[in-house]
């Protein structure tokens, strides 16, 4: 297998329920339009340049797409739960670095860890952040299992 260096890359959030957690977490991924794809977990690291989709179109059925994502599924009735990804772009896009967060809590909550994350990783680098873009979700669950997910799909085309 050969791994090139992403060129573009979607980032979102969705919520969904289902009659399990992973069919939650499924419906979660659909929604998300990654649904049919398999995953690769990455790591937190952008490269310079990337080209960011508006949302993901024309991917292949099993197609390996590299992601960084964060989720939450529960059963619980009356519990929110939420995930999040702050994704932090330098200054003059010489790179960036995706941070993700999930829990039982509000996405506001989310966003603000993720946020916080991110500033961290900048400055622990002497990198300047340039921009900043935040994904999230959440849900209470109710009578069904529920699930979130932020991701940052990326691809090499």
């Amino acid at each position: 297998m050969s791994w090139t260096t992403p060129k573009r890359a979607f980032i979102g959030a969705a919520a969904a329920e289902g009659g399990t957690k992973l069919n939650a977490f499924d419906n979660a991924l659909l929604k998300l339009g990654i649904g049919n794809v398999n995953l690769v977990k990455l790591s937190s690291v952008i490269p310079s340049h990337i080209e960011w989709m508006e949302r993901v179109h024309d991917v292949p059925i099993g197609m390996l797409l590299p992601t960084v994502y964060a989720h939450i599924e529960s059963n619980e009735p009356g519990m929110t739960i939420s995930a999040a990804l702050g994704v932090g772009i330098s200054e003059n896009n010489v790179g960036g670095l995706i941070y993700e967060y999930s829990g039982y809590c509000t996405k506001e909550e989310a966003e603000e860890m993720v946020r916080k994350m991110t500033e961290e990783g900048f400055k622990v680098r002497g990198w300047k952040l340039g921009k900043f873009r935040v994904a999230s979700a959440e849900i209470t669950v109710r009578d069904k299992p529920a699930a979130v997910v932020a991701a940052v799909v990326m691809f090499p085309y």
